[in-house]
């Protein structure tokens, strides 16, 4: 007798749960994916900007199931003596238990501070203009404080809080502030907007059961990664940043296909 749809349906996801590594390399090996999706096929993004009306500037993305929101919000601060005409960025990625049962409560885990500080390295200085943000020289300044929230956990995070980080900030909008006998005046019924030195797109591929490279990885093919590869460009197509993590090998020759890829993403959606 002929196993119904039900029926073949309920076994591959038995098969899944039971052998995930060889449910993947059963895929993988006839040169596709267990969601259907080619080696080099990205999920759709989605951006909606202005999700927290609490903060000055936000945004949520999409990238299949992943799911993360950002959330600006502007004090006032003394800027360092050293830089008296800057301001401040902090970022903060959290990856909590609520978003995957793969990470713990507690301090941020090294996930989340690598993520962290690497997209403090991207934006800082090279994408918010710090000047921009000083109100008075050597006397006040703003900080941008950035949290970065995944809700959900379906693979290719740091693309998606780089998206939304980035979307965030376009939705900016500070309190026209002026300084009078050393104290500060926001008039919140005048707002200005920061000039953004360059628009950031990301790109990810990940190397999966150090065999098979696959752009933007999901979860499950992330718990078989031995290396990803992030690739970043700017809104004129001109290479940002690389960044190779893991003990995997992804030669030149790779690489250099990864960076048109990314290239030919950007261009076919406007990402």
């Amino acid at each position: 007798m002929a196993a119904t749809a039900g029926q073949v349906a309920f076994a591959m996801e038995a098969f899944r749960r039971i052998h995930p590594v060889e449910f993947q390399r059963r895929f993988l090996s006839q040169e596709t994916r267990h969601d259907g999706r080619a080696f080099g096929q990205f999920r759709a993004t989605q951006v909606v900007k202005g999700t927290i009306s609490s903060a000055q500037g936000s945004s949520t993305v999409r990238i299949g199931d992943t799911t993360v929101v950002c959330g600006i919000k502007a004090e006032v601060c003394e800027p360092d003596v050293r830089r008296p005409d800057e301001g401040y960025l902090v970022t903060n990625v959290d990856l909590s238990p609520m978003c995957s049962a793969r990470f713990r409560a507690g301090p941020p885990g090294e996930s989340a501070q690598v993520a962290s500080e690497h997209i403090f390295r991207l934006f800082s200085g090279h994408v918010v203009d710090l000047r921009e943000l000083c109100i008075e020289s050597g006397q006040a300044a703003w900080v941008l404080s950035a949290d970065i929230v995944c809700v959900r956990h379906d693979g290719n995070v740091l693309d998606a809080a780089i998206i939304a980080l980035m979307a965030a900030l376009e939705d900016l909008a500070l309190p026209r502030a002026t300084l009078d006998a050393g104290a500060v005046t926001a008039d919140r019924s005048a707002t200005t907007r920061l000039t953004l030195r360059r628009r950031l797109a990301p790109a990810t591929f990940t190397l999966v059961d150090d065999a098979y490279l696959v752009a933007d990885a999901d979860d499950a093919e992330e718990q078989l990664a031995t290396a990803s590869l992030l690739v970043v460009l700017d809104g004129d197509g001109r290479l940002a940043n690389v960044w190779k993590r893991g003990a995997g090998a992804i030669g030149r020759a790779d690489i250099a296909r990864c960076i048109e890829a990314a290239a030919a993403r950007i261009s076919a959606t406007g990402e």
